[in-house]
């Protein structure tokens, strides 16, 4: 998994003053006389430690072991210890900013690099330290050493990479302007290497565009002091003053895995077209879907609520999917190599028509923990919801909604939307070696050759499926694992078109037995977005009246006795998605929004060798540990990053 850095307009521009970096050692700038000069004015100092392997990394600072050559030919050992200590006060009139801010933002930088990583570290120190301001400085005679630092200015290592800077030096300036300029003008002398790209798609949409270009252009002008940052949300926050006491729910069990695999089994089959261009790589959140349309729920009655009931619960009821959904957002592990992330807001217009019942809000708080805004519904509305998605999907999708999106047009006033928000990230339990991912080809669902790079290792858990061959991989702590599901014949299409959903979760139950198997896997490096509208799905799957604007009954949303009340009905559901599938682990991310509208036992047998190559159309899945699908995917059409 790859960690981008957004780098503030402060950090941009004290790492601007950082040269040109030595062979060996430590050099925080070309020239000691003329660096110390300016930093005495400023009355701070920046430092630069090159090759620097972390041992630890923990509240309190840095322990790490620093290169150093033992012979003309640079044979380099890790054994001169180096502890650096965070400061947790400030000096002068604060211009250095709020120290324990400072301190979080340095914990959480770290909080990115793995124990025994090498990196390039760049901070700043109120103390001045001379052995630092000469190259190769680092004598035998000090094997541990100890520096004091303010903040963290800059961290490079492999996984590391900063939004806007195209040409990976480390600063964002009008060079960066100028290369950007030249990749959409196709006039690079040479392709931008993968780092250089992610350095450069800070919209994260896969593509070097004009977007990213503007971002840049505010950023070294002042303009902005962060990529994808979010901005302070202007929107009335009302749920502070809804009081009641959250649930602690229902544990997860067979029957919620249930209903949540057979609401995202039905909506693949429903959505899935590898025909259509946009949709040949899929991605859905059951998870998320389920959440954002049972707060909706929570407000509907008569058949509007029964459908939706149907749909979400297969066999529970609304006040039993409540109860799950409270256990489960309850539960979330929240751990450097394991995480899940789930947020849910109620946006709604500040109008005389719209009197929101005080009941449905208690109700989505006590279970959802539903944040609650009151908004005018203009551009600054839509503002603070991108902004408000951007935080809570850790800047995966920075954006879900356009200016204008929530005006009145053609008699349909939006009125209110309902979000929930996921962010998933985890290790793989055994992470891959270098030496296990090389380039291949991904045949795609059109029989073309895409180059590819795949990772290889032996598993242990392999399902006969009947009709597919799949394989669970566990992340770090066996609370989630990926599962590839292969079809034997070569058809997604079919293969999907025929999925059932609980004959599903029965094939995934019991694994054949690994003393008996030899299972061979590979998986693919990917990443990519997945939007979607489900308007005319959900329709499909018996949830019409919901979007009715005759026939929907939204009657415990808002008091429909006021006057001109504002009759509400479901105009679409957005759906975002974002995965992102590497050596380490797996990132992905997801949003749904509700737009609501106003109009008017064997015998032994010999050992078998099994070989599972997810190198054509292939079905994956993020379970947890009861079977929740996380997220459902095909992927069809990958090719290299």
């Amino acid at each position: 998994m790859e960690n981008m850095k957004k780098l503030t307009k402060v950090t941009a521009g004290v790492m601007s003053f950082a040269l040109a970096l030595s062979a060996v050692g430590t050099v925080p700038f070309s020239s000691p006389k003329d660096s110390a000069s300016a930093a005495s004015d400023f009355h701070v100092f920046e430092y630069e430690i090159k090759d620097l392997l972390i041992s630890h990394a923990d509240d309190y600072g840095i322990e790490g072991l620093v290169k150093e050559p033992q012979s003309p030919w640079y044979v380099y050992d890790y054994a001169y210890i180096r502890d650096f200590q965070y400061e947790s006060f400030s000096i002068g009139d604060g211009r250095w900013g709020d120290p324990e801010e400072i301190r979080q933002r340095n914990i959480d930088l770290m909080d990115q690099v793995d124990e025994n990583s090498v990196v390039t570290l760049k901070f700043t120190s109120f103390d001045y330290y001379p052995e630092l301001m000469e190259e190769n400085s680092n004598n035998r005679s000090q094997n541990t050493r100890d520096y004091s630092i303010y903040e963290i200015t800059g961290l490079k290592s492999a996984n590391i990479h900063y939004y806007g800077d195209i040409n990976d030096d480390g600063v964002i300036d009008s060079f960066d302007v100028i290369m950007y300029r030249k990749a959409l003008t196709d006039k690079l002398a040479e392709p931008l290497t993968d780092s250089q790209f992610d350095n450069a798609d800070i919209n994260k949409d896969l593509e070097i565009d004009e977007d990213d270009l503007h971002e840049v252009i505010d950023f070294t002008l002042g303009k902005t002091k962060e990529f994808n940052s979010a901005s302070a949300i202007g929107s009335i926050r009302l749920d502070n003053t809804v009081d009641v006491l959250a649930s602690e729910g229902q544990a997860s069990d067979e029957a919620f895995a249930k209903a949540e695999m057979n609401l995202g089994v039905n909506i693949l089959k429903k959505s899935f077209d590898p025909t259509n261009k946009p949709d040949e790589n899929f991605l859905i959140s059951p998870v998320s879907i389920s959440t954002a349309l049972a707060m909706t729920a929570n407000g509907a009655d008569g058949n509007t609520r029964d459908q939706m009931e149907q749909l979400l619960g297969s066999g529970l009821t609304l006040d039993q999917l409540n109860e799950y959904m409270a256990y489960y957002k309850n539960n979330l592990p929240d751990e450097k190599k394991e995480k899940l992330y789930l947020a849910n807001s109620i946006w709604f217009r500040d109008d005389p028509t719209l009197k929101v019942h005080d009941s449905f809000l208690e109700t989505n708080k006590k279970f959802y923990d539903s944040e609650i805004y009151k908004t005018p519904f203009d551009d600054t509305t839509v503002d603070d919801i991108n902004s408000w998605v951007n935080q809570n999907t850790r800047s995966m999708i920075p954006k879900l909604l356009n200016h204008g999106d929530l005006d009145e047009k053609n008699d349909v006033k939006p009125m209110m939307t309902l979000i929930n928000t996921l962010y998933f990230e985890a290790e793989w339990d055994k992470i891959y070696e270098d030496f296990q991912v090389y380039d291949d080809k991904f045949t795609n669902f059109k029989g073309e050759e895409n180059d590819i790079e795949l990772m290889s290792s032996m598993e242990q858990y392999y399902y006969d499926l009947g009709d597919a061959d799949a394989f669970r991989k566990y992340y770090k702590n066996k609370n989630y694992s990926f599962v590839g599901i292969l079809p034997k014949e070569n058809d997604i299409e079919s293969y999907v078109d025929n999925l059932d959903a609980d004959k599903l979760l029965e094939g995934l139950s019991e694994y054949e037995d690994p003393e008996s198997v030899d299972l061979y896997v590979k998986i693919p490096k990917f990443k990519y977005n997945y939007e979607s509208k489900l308007k005319d799905v959900l329709i499909d799957l018996g949830m019409g009246d919901a979007f009715d604007d005759y026939k929907a009954d939204f009657s415990k949303i808002n008091d429909l006795s006021v006057d001109d009340a504002a009759k509400l009905y479901i105009g679409d559901v957005l759906h975002k998605t974002r995965i992102e599938m590497a050596e380490k682990g797996t990132k992905a991310a997801a949003v749904t929004a509700v737009m609501m509208i106003a109009a008017s036992a064997p015998q032994p047998q010999p050992k078998k060798e099994i070989h599972i190559e997810l190198d054509r159309p292939f079905v994956y899945m993020i379970l947890d540990k009861n079977d929740v699908p996380v997220f459902i995917g095909v992927a069809t059409d990958l090719k290299a990053n």
